[in-house]
């Protein structure tokens, strides 16, 4: 594959994933309010489990144990994958789906150009800084919005939107390095499905840990199983592999500028919720937000060749280190 081809199929897979991801975010925030995250999370992730061990121990056994290698790099992947999908849902729990999704994807590229050049010394920074902070300005933005006319009409004390943010951002810290760590272990020569399989164990294991209790499981199992099987394929097992193949071919900070534009997905579905009314500035702040993030990626190309003042400091990009 070609690098030409393998950003296309990168770009590609990350916007499949933005737009089931924003159908998983509205359906998972009318499914939190009345089953306890933890509940949810570990039925939804039991299945997503047993889908990856079967197919990898059915179609790709010779390598099924290659990710188990590298222990430390997987033991830190389940860290912050257990990390990331619980704080999801538990900020779910306390705000409206368009305010976890714009503070997550919003704060992410910005927190991962500066991070990632810490575990990767080759990685240059090929972002100019005024677009990741447009990015996150107007994420924050969106989310302020989201809260002034959703989260008072649904009832939310301050108490709970304080927490709800304050998840949303230890999950936009979570997933960076979900993507760090994941990417480390395809360079590794790890393929996608296997890393599925075996990234899950602490989350499962946690979730069923504090769920609860038995009588609360026996009800996610009861009339709402049909939905949380939905919600683990389309809303985990098909979204997470395209991302997953994503990170495959592209570094951690395309793919989560690329992501940046997910809100503009999860405003689009929430206008079929009843129980929202989105208004004429939370448009502008989506529209914004799509703008910095096409800008930072069309900046990154026209200026990958030659010296480049990226924002950060005055060194040439030829000259790097």
């Amino acid at each position: 594959m070609t690098e030409r081809n393998g950003a296309f199929f990168g770009l590609t897979m990350v916007l499949l994933y933005n737009f089931l991801d924003a159908g998983k975010e509205v359906y998972s925030g009318y499914l939190i309010q009345t089953a306890h995250p933890m509940s949810v999370t570990f039925i939804v992730f039991a299945i997503v489990f047993l889908f990856f061990q079967f197919l990898c121990l059915t179609r790709m056994r010779q390598r099924y144990s290659l990710p188990l290698k590298h222990g430390l790099t997987l033991l830190t992947l389940n860290l912050t994958t257990a990390g990331a999908w619980i704080t999801f849902f538990y900020s779910l729990r306390f705000l409206e789906p368009a305010v976890a999704s714009a503070i997550i994807t919003g704060l992410a590229p910005l927190l991962i150009v500066l991070i990632y050049p810490l575990f990767s010394r080759t990685e240059k920074r090929e972002y100019r800084l005024v677009f990741l902070l447009g990015i996150a300005l107007c994420s924050i933005w969106l989310g302020w919005l989201s809260i002034q006319e959703g989260g008072t009409k649904n009832g939310y004390s301050l108490r709970e939107v304080v927490s709800g943010i304050g998840f949303a951002v230890a999950c936009a810290l979570f997933s960076l390095f979900s993507s760090i760590f994941s990417k480390k272990l395809s360079n590794h020569d790890c393929p996608p499905e296997t890393i599925m399989a075996h990234r899950f164990y602490l989350t499962i294991a946690i979730t069923f840990a504090f769920s609860s209790g038995v009588n609360e499981l026996s009800d996610v199992m009861g009339p709402a199983l049909p939905g949380v099987v939905l919600l683990a394929i389309l809303g985990v097992i098909v979204p997470l592999w395209c991302l997953q193949y994503a990170i495959k071919v592209l570094t951690p900070v395309k793919v989560m500028v690329f992501m940046a534009v997910s809100p503009a997905f999860t405003f689009v579905f929430q206008l079929f919720d009843p129980r929202l009314s989105p208004s004429p500035f939370s448009f502008v702040a989506i529209l914004l937000l799509c703008f910095f993030s096409v800008a930072t990626e069309i900046w990154r190309v026209s200026n990958t060749q030659g010296d480049v003042d990226d924002g950060y400091h005055g060194i040439p990009e030829n000259r790097r280190s």
